[in-house]
């Protein structure tokens, strides 16, 4: 573009020089340069404003489709959480990642931010003196699910993942099953859900 306004700059004089020399006015000459050079300056604010607007519009599109978090059960002291006589949500309190700031630390909820494919992961452990049965809710509809039936030996572990087109809006969470429990440690965190955005949709 600049090199195109330079090109033209270089034609315009040598049209005035070989007017000038022939005695005749050249017809842009008639032309108020100095206002059209302020209309110019003016238009290219405009744009200069626009284009830079545009560019925070994209940086805060990229920002919100930026998604990932990774959570674990927060205890003081190594626990059992459960067995209950329903399922019961669980609430991953302890925060290890959460870029963009969609999962609910406080609710255990994952509210996806974009629509999406997003995907889910969690990890149990327990005592096998007892059942083991995890969950990922969608809404209301449950997804994937993982189950351990009490045994002989001393520790069990579960896990699952899905990946899940969601809108926005959209929640995500997970329930401990009826009757069964998982383990809640001070320091290795067994106990773990996570997500993250794979690629906007739309």
């Amino acid at each position: 573009m600049r090199f195109k306004m330079e090109r033209t700059a270089v034609i315009l004089v040598l049209m005035s020089l070989t007017c000038m020399c022939s005695g005749q006015r050249p017809e842009f000459f008639s032309v108020d340069i100095y206002s059209e050079l302020k209309a110019l300056r003016s238009l290219v604010g405009e744009i200069s404003a626009r284009l830079n607007a545009t560019q925070r519009e994209l940086e805060q599109e990229r920002a919100d489709k930026r998604v990932a978090f990774t959570a674990s059960m927060l205890s003081t002291v190594n626990r059992n959480h459960g067995p209950f006589d329903r399922e019961t949500n669980l609430i991953f309190e302890k925060v290890l990642t959460n870029v963009g700031n969609a999962y609910n630390a406080n609710t255990g909820v994952f509210t996806a931010p974009v629509k999406g494919l997003y995907f889910f992961r969690y990890s149990g452990r327990a005592f096998s003196g007892k059942d083991m049965g995890l969950s990922i809710f969608k809404g209301s509809s449950r997804i994937v699910s993982s189950y351990d039936h009490q045994s002989g030996d001393t520790n069990d572990s579960i896990s699952n993942g899905v990946a899940l087109e969601l809108d926005v809006g959209d929640v995500v969470y997970m329930r401990l099953w009826i009757n069964s429990w998982i383990f809640v440690d001070s320091r290795y965190n067994y106990c773990t859900f996570s997500g993250f955005l794979v690629f906007p949709i739309g």
